[in-house]
């Protein structure tokens, strides 16, 4: 199992990603209306089970001292943070603007420049990724990031659980798991949906329960029969699922659901698989973190142009809501549909330029920095 890629599951983050996308998108359109609609947001917890999944299968067995533990950090921090800060450059530099042309101009902006969610003790946190630890009251900035941040730390907690429980560990792993789902149902008065006050506990949750799920998928007693019917019985589960929840206590649920998709499809063994595999998903999946960072900017700044072509251009737009829910729509079903297209396919191709442009080099960078170090032991050796 230690040499395998999981390419379904790699499938399965992308799809994720522009579902996540999809939702946050703008513009109105008749799926807001259904049953199930906010239960997209769950698609996040599909993030952090498969991140304990995917974490445990490459460290599980490399993560056995201080040295690794310190590689490890260091390499999930310059894997996430510079994207992370890159799309919070982008925000600061829109704020300077707004804080530029205040003082000439009254435009229909979404409120006076460093102020409220993206204040200047907001933008610390943020770099710091402490924002979803119930310091602001709200998600700030670049709101998608709280995930972000939450599961960097627990990246922390996964190295110290790795250390300090050197047998035992799919108990240890299911205790920490339980541990943060008790503390959830305790504080949060969001059910699962909590997000920048106990996003902490949904990550830990998720994020355990995933590597729980590895140590089972990697057990050599353990056969998963099915191929074909299995897969697509574990999509309609995880689809059903999201109709019927909501903000109640059933969106518990949630990760263990994740989790059985997740073990299915590590088999790889059916049909659908098989499209996940194909190049395109596998595309999106390498682009993923990306979308997931740059989408929620995109749509920001495009619904500031929205509002500015509609009070400068008299763009026939209709406008509901307010804030960061404000949706637009022309009017026409299809023209709306085709308004999406547009925005989640730009999403895509921006992302792909950020993957290429900040994530791979920085990858990279810490690739080579580790090998530098491990030569310079060698020689000193």
């Amino acid at each position: 199992m230690q040499t395998k890629r999981f390419e379904a599951l790699d499938g399965w983050r992308g799809i994720a990603a522009l579902a996540v996308a999809f939702y946050h998108v703008p513009i109105a359109h008749p799926l807001r209306d259904f049953a199930g609609w906010k239960n997209w947001e769950l698609f996040v917890d599909l993030f952090f089970v498969l991140s304990g999944f995917v974490m445990m299968h490459a460290w599980g067995a490399r993560l056995d001292g201080l040295g690794a533990a310190r590689e490890f950090m260091t390499r999930r921090f310059w894997r996430i943070w510079p994207l992370h800060f890159a799309m919070l450059l982008v925000l600061f530099v829109f704020e300077l603007t707004k804080a530029g042309i205040a003082g000439f101009i009254a435009l229909p902006l979404d409120g006076a420049p460093f102020t409220d969610n993206r204040s200047w003790a907001t933008l610390i946190s943020n770099i710091a990724m402490t924002q979803a630890m119930n310091l602001h009251g709200t998600t700030s900035w670049n709101g998608a990031a709280w995930s972000i941040s939450v599961e960097f730390w627990t990246y922390l907690v996964f190295a110290i659980v790795l250390l300090g429980a050197r047998c035992y560990r799919s108990m240890a792993f299911l205790a920490v798991s339980a541990f943060a789902l008790g503390l959830l149902a305790l504080r949060s008065g969001n059910y699962l949906f909590a997000t920048h006050d106990f996003g902490f506990l949904r990550a830990l949750y998720g994020f355990f329960l995933g590597a729980a799920v590895y140590r089972l998928a990697s057990a050599d007693r353990v056969t998963i029969h099915g191929g074909m019917g299995l897969e697509i019985g574990a999509v309609a589960v995880m689809l059903g699922f999201l109709v019927l929840t909501g903000m109640n206590a059933t969106s518990y649920l949630a990760p263990i659901i994740f989790a059985g998709l997740i073990l299915v499809f590590s088999q790889s063994a059916g049909l659908i698989s098989r499209a996940l595999e194909s190049r395109p998903i596998q595309a999106l999946g390498r682009w993923s973190y990306s979308i997931y960072l740059v989408h929620a900017v995109l749509f920001y700044l495009a619904g500031i142009a929205l509002q500015l072509g509609i009070k400068f251009l008299k763009l026939p737009l209709i406008v509901t809501g307010a804030g960061g829910e404000r949706l637009f729509s022309t009017g026409s079903l299809f023209a709306d549909v085709g308004v999406i297209v547009v925005m989640l396919g730009f999403s895509v191709l921006v992302s792909a330029l950020t993957y290429r442009l900040i994530e791979r080099p920085f990858m990279a960078g810490a690739r080579a920095a580790r090998l530098t170090a491990t030569e310079r032991g060698a020689a000193i050796a």
